[in-house]
């Protein structure tokens, strides 16, 4: 046998593969699946509407490596009257969902043994990508003790984890899987960081519909210092309920689209035509109906917050919370999740978003309907109070 890419040795197959098999070992046949992220609403977009004329290619014809252009041309109208800020189709990257968008930033900004600081928790696969790509993931726990404590001093944390061969900061707000989202002066501190280190800022933007602070979602690249170092990650999945359309975007720093555009030519080569028409639909959907999806996750989120009452995050954004579950070791949180599976509730573990997370585990409050979330909740609830020897009292969390 010939040698292979050591890279992939301490890279972890997705978590979701073991809950699957304890799923089917609990004998359930619908199970409320808070372990996925995803949501029970409609897409955006449906290939069944494809008239003729009403886009450049047919679904049979293979796309520029660069992405279609009357697509890239309305991605950037999008991201010019959202940032305030000329953004050409030159600067876009329509790539294959965000971890495809991740990848490319990776291969091209990083070279073997380099470093990627990681803000965690973190999308559970943030760190596999890093090592795939041969670079060294560099987890720097803050999401937690910012959800506890928004003045938390994060950074001194973060530039205590930058060494000689860090070469760029890796986070996504709202967080997955923490609900937190960070505040201006939050992503104006990282952003004056990374220019004081000349570092690339990877920024995850797949809960940007989702932000329910006070102070809403703000774009770090529209910041002072950031604009020429921070790639921009757009996903389709969330914002327009589009997960197997598997397309999403990248907004480069300028000059650096060309360099992406290489790997993603050696990588899948263009992304499916059928899949950018579906992303070209939801961009000229009507506005209203992004305005509902936003409420519809808010009125979820309400409904969590007043019903769930173990310890967990306040949901400042996103479709998620992570609960603390109390117990010391990662067998801990498998026992209550094996209860809770027992009886028809998946949750994920906490060890999945990140080292040092053993006691938490993270729900997905937008993966069964409305009228199922609270019997999900209450079910939860009972699983916890039976293992702390509580009685149940809601715990709702601050949320800014």
């Amino acid at each position: 046998m010939g040698s292979c890419n050591d890279a992939l040795d301490g890279t972890p197959f997705s978590v979701f593969e073991d809950l699957e098999r304890r799923i089917r070992a609990a004998g359930h046949d619908r199970p409320h699946r808070l372990h996925q992220g995803k949501t029970t609403f409609q897409p955006a977009a449906s290939l069944a509407e494809w008239p003729a004329g009403a886009f450049e290619l047919e679904a049979h014809h293979h796309a520029s490596p660069a992405g279609i252009a009357g697509l890239t041309r309305r991605i950037a109208e999008v991201e010019t009257g959202r940032l305030g800020r000329t953004v050409t189709a030159g600067d876009v990257l329509v790539t294959c969902g965000a971890s495809h968008a991740i990848h490319l930033v990776l291969a091209a900004v990083t070279r073997p043994g380099d470093e990627v600081i990681i803000l965690s928790p973190q999308w559970l696969f943030a760190v596999g990508l890093v090592r795939a790509a041969n670079a060294v993931p560099v987890e720097v726990p803050v999401f937690v003790d910012l959800a506890a404590d928004a003045s938390f001093d994060f950074l001194s944390r973060v530039e205590a984890a930058i060494g000689p061969r860090t070469r760029a900061i890796y986070f996504n707000t709202p967080n997955n899987p923490t609900g937190y989202s960070m505040t201006p002066a939050q992503l104006s501190g990282l952003a004056a960081l990374a220019e004081a280190h000349d570092l690339w800022l990877i920024s995850d933007d797949a809960y940007e519909n989702y932000d329910f602070s006070d102070h809403g979602f703000t774009e770090i690249s529209i910041l002072d210092r950031a604009l020429d170092r921070t790639f921009q990650v757009h996903s389709f999945s969330k914002s327009y309920i589009m997960p197997g359309y598997r397309v999403g975007y990248l907004v480069c720093p300028p000059g650096m689209a060309d360099r992406l555009r290489k790997y993603g030519l050696y990588s899948v080569y263009s992304i499916a035509t059928a899949s950018q028409y579906g992303a070209f639909q939801a961009l000229n959907e009507d506005p209203a109906r992004l305005a509902r999806r936003h409420a519809d996750v808010r009125r979820v989120r309400d409904i969590t917050l007043d019903l769930l009452a173990v310890p967990h995050t306040g949901i400042m954004g996103g479709f998620y919370t992570f609960l603390d579950l109390g117990g010391e070791t990662a067998a801990d949180t498998d026992a209550f999740i094996d209860r809770c599976i027992a009886r028809g509730v998946t949750l994920a573990p906490g060890t999945a978003f990140g080292t040092g997370f053993d006691r938490y585990a993270r729900l997905c409050f937008t993966a069964v309907t409305e009228a199922d979330l609270p019997a999900a909740l209450e079910t939860i609830n009972q699983v916890h109070a039976a293992l702390q020897g509580r009685s149940l009292r809601p715990q709702r969390s601050a949320v800014a």
